[in-house]
């Protein structure tokens, strides 16, 4: 089975973003049923080797799922995340499960480092303890993109970024909910995944399981 989630030209999907810190899971699902109407009539792949062959996997916002995916084993489940191709890949008892979009670090001092790694912490809900906004007493926006460093203006206070389904792994690094609209290296390190994806790795992995970056 294949989820679709393709990109409408960059200035309509950053339209439908209102101005808030980040934007909310109720905001990707918008984007998602916009991907989707555009795209409905387009014909893909049902096997993952074909999924992989087409031209477009590199920039494609599609994910594939397997019947792999029914199973659960957390203690025989990882996650693979392609650092080249900006994708990521659940295994499951040694098959693939679902191949999925991804957003990692920024080329420059926030590369998402390479290496084999173990979860550390799972939170359903999570915000970011550097990264995020200032909002005013009545939470409105007061200025964007900020660290938790920055001195807020008066009668502001730093509110942190969401970053939903959190899955710790190295660090502060992550893998969370996030944009991925930009399909090059754009995070300060975690690796961002669309809402649906970041649901089913969470489900299905557990402290300690594996995340192997490459």
């Amino acid at each position: 089975m294949l989820m679709k989630r393709n990109l409408l030209p960059l200035f309509v999907a950053a339209a439908l973003l209102p101005a808030a810190c980040t934007p909310t899971a109720e905001d990707y699902r918008r984007m998602g049923d916009e991907w989707d109407a555009a795209t409905k009539n387009r014909k893909v792949s049902y096997r993952w080797e074909d999924f992989i062959a087409s031209p477009n996997y590199r920039t494609s916002r599609d994910y594939w799922r397997g019947k792999a995916l029914e199973q659960y084993n957390p203690a025989n489940s990882y996650v693979v995340i392609l650092l080249k191709e900006q994708r990521g890949r659940l295994y499951i008892n040694g098959q693939i499960a679902m191949d999925f979009p991804v957003c990692t670090g920024r080329v420059g001092g926030s590369e998402t480092p390479r290496g084999t790694f173990r979860i550390s912490e799972k939170k359903r809900e999570h915000r970011s303890s550097r990264y995020g906004c200032f909002v005013d007493a009545n939470d409105n926006l007061v200025r964007a993109n900020v660290t938790s460093s920055q001195r807020p203006p008066a009668g502001a206070h730093f509110k942190g970024s969401k970053m939903d389904y959190w899955m710790r792994f190295n660090g502060a690094i992550g893998l969370h909910v996030g944009n991925i609209i930009e399909r090059t290296g754009q995070s300060h390190g975690c690796v961002r995944l669309p809402e649906e994806p970041s649901a089913i790795l969470f489900s299905k992995l557990e402290v300690g399981s594996r995340v192997i970056v490459k």
